[in-house]
């Protein structure tokens, strides 16, 4: 109980360090997928490499590149850009490699995958929704950019054995659900992105240039972005126009701050964070210990909090619990012995003889002599001379007669 109690003061002294003031302001995570064993991308990797000298030129604290990833790394990239994205202003990642949409669900592709069925998507594919989950910590703006609307060769070849499912072209229309958050997709839902003929996609190669503008709102970046796209894919087959999704309010945001733009003083920083009440953590530690019900607990809170009101109501319960265990414990009383099985006497009995086993018999317990000389001889007349036998209960000695006339007794 006591290492519960110590634990939690541990956890709330950690969530008091775990401040916005100590995280870093702006992080981006940019993951290129192009070495597959079907359908290799040629541009991914130096779309990254283009879009990283972007950010470190923006000055953004954390920009993590990674290329060429299999599920397992993608998780762990993911699940460090989390950590660094808690409390972070603008968190944003930026994905271009393949992507699937079955059955209404976005799923980004390792490198690894091989996808024969559209069961096999959940085990080795990552949906959008990890994605959007890495970047819930940040404050200001969670921003993820998808490059991965290409035509993919996963969707002809994969067998559907959930007759429900659907295995479209392109990526599905996915709507942001939590607050300041925007999804911006290098196309529209179910159309297919260009990889593009150049060193980089026409989508990447048009973030390059608007996104990281100082002091731009992300919304306009983004609005110039889907226009040089727009014109660059113009004459292609299949125009590309890039579409957004976002929960965004009316403040203006921008993924690079505007020059001379610094981060707010931690003095400012902190002083629009609550500040602890120390009476109502008085109270919560305090029934906390008392939902505990141990003496350790009451120690624990009466080493954080030694005066005042609830101290004094922690000593009254813990000489309670105290006074509980002092008390003389009841004594039960011993089982009473069980009655011992009385005597049985077993016979077997065989012409003129007689064969007796006695668990328990006193010699005052012997039976009448001439009644029990009847299981000896029977009611024959005994002739001649008297009869003697030895039998369990001693020897009988009997004079000639007949029946109940006979005269029996016993010997010793």
């Amino acid at each position: 109980m006591l290492r519960r109690f110590i634990a939690f003061m541990a956890v709330w002294l950690v969530a008091q360090l775990d401040s916005p003031a100590l995280a870093a302001g702006r992080v981006a995570l940019l993951i290129g997928n192009g070495a597959y064993q079907q359908g290799a991308l040629t541009n991914p990797t130096r779309d990254v490499a283009a879009l990283k000298a972007a950010f470190d030129k923006a000055g953004f604290d954390v920009v993590e590149a990674r290329v060429d990833l299999d599920r397992k790394g993608m998780l762990q990239a993911l699940d460090a850009f989390e950590a660094r994205a808690r409390n972070a202003d603008v968190a944003l990642v930026y994905y271009s490699g393949h992507g699937i949409e079955i059955g209404g669900t976005n799923y980004l592709v390792p490198v690894d995958a091989q996808l024969q069925s559209d069961r096999d998507v959940k085990y080795e594919a990552l949906a959008l929704d990890d994605i959007l989950t890495a970047t819930e910590g940040a404050t200001k703006l969670k921003l993820i950019i998808l490059d991965a609307c290409r035509d993919n060769p996963f969707a002809g070849a994969m067998r559907r054995i959930q007759t429900r499912s659907t295995v479209a072209r392109g990526l599905a229309r996915t709507e942001a659900a939590t607050p300041n958050t925007i999804i911006a997709y290098a196309t529209a839902p179910g159309r297919v992105a260009l990889d593009g003929t150049g060193s980089n996609s026409p989508f990447a190669t048009a973030l390059v240039r608007h996104l990281l503008t100082p002091g731009l709102d992300v919304r306009l970046a983004l609005g110039l972005v889907r226009d040089d796209v727009i014109e660059a894919t113009r004459t292609s087959p299949e125009p590309q126009t890039p579409y957004v999704s976002g929960t965004v309010g009316g403040a203006a945001v921008s993924v690079a701050p505007a020059a001379g733009e610094t981060a707010k003083p931690d003095a400012e920083v902190t002083g629009n964070r609550p500040k602890p009440d120390p009476e109502r953590m008085a109270r919560e530690d305090f029934d906390r210990a008392r939902s505990i019900k141990s003496l350790p607990a009451w120690d624990a809170f009466l080493r954080h909090y030694p005066t005042g009101l609830l101290a004094d109501l922690a000593r009254a319960e813990r000489e309670k619990l105290a006074a509980v265990d002092r008390a003389p414990k009841p004594v039960r009383p011993a089982a009473a012995p069980k009655p011992s099985a009385p005597a049985r006497v077993v016979a077997l009995r065989e012409p003129r003889t007689v064969t007796r086993s006695v668990e328990a018999t006193s010699r005052s317990d012997r039976p009448d002599p001439t009644m029990y000389s009847r299981s000896v001889w029977g009611k024959h007349t005994l002739q001649g001379q008297p009869a003697t036998t030895k039998t369990a209960h001693g020897t009988l000695y009997c004079l000639p007669g007949r029946g109940q006339g006979r005269q029996c007794r016993w010997l010793d």
